[in-house]
């Protein structure tokens, strides 16, 4: 089943993700609705799991000037703790068990090319299950994850006895 978002939400989720530092009556302004309303409802996103607020660091201007991705071919007995073991290192921002030519996409930053070699060999290569990578570097990155909003209709069951508000998303949630 799904949470409900009505248009409210989604306004807020939406100028969050603009400045994520706004504060409950900015976003009441910018959403027409009183800073009590926007606290409640604030709060039944946060509590729910629904949004969390985070810091994003820009790679960029701390010298991480070369963003990877690499595909992993891996033993699937493995692949659990392939992610587990890369997601540990400092330079990994993502690490995802996916299907396809991987069983694994990996991204990464580094500071300069003299790091991938090392990177590959002395930390993604020696952890046991790893059969093969192919690596990639990132040329341009046209849209992030923290920039995706949530797509127009999306609907499921109500996780409630009872009618669905009128105009409301209803975000599945994995079963």
């Amino acid at each position: 089943m799904g949470q409900v978002l009505d248009e409210l939400d989604r306004s807020i989720v939406a100028i969050l993700q603009e400045n994520g530092r706004a504060s409950n009556v900015e976003i009441a302004r910018q959403s027409g609705y009183s800073e009590a309303t926007i606290r409640k409802r604030l709060e039944r996103l946060l509590a729910g799991g629904i949004i969390r607020v985070t810091a994003l660091l820009d790679p960029a201007k701390v010298n991480l000037t070369m963003p990877i991705v690499i595909g992993i071919e891996a033993d699937l007995a493995a692949s659990q703790q392939i992610a587990d073991r890369l997601g540990e290192l400092p330079e990994v921002c993502s690490v995802k068990l996916v299907t396809g030519a991987y069983d694994l996409l990996v991204e990464a930053v580094l500071s300069s090319n003299d790091q991938l070699l090392p990177f590959l060999v002395d930390k993604v290569a020696v952890i046991p299950g790893v059969k093969r990578t192919e690596t990639m570097h990132v040329l341009k990155t046209v849209k992030q994850a923290c920039e995706w909003g949530l797509p127009e209709g999306v609907m499921a069951t109500p996780t409630w006895s009872g009618d669905v508000i009128p105009g409301a998303i209803i975000v599945p949630s994995e079963e």
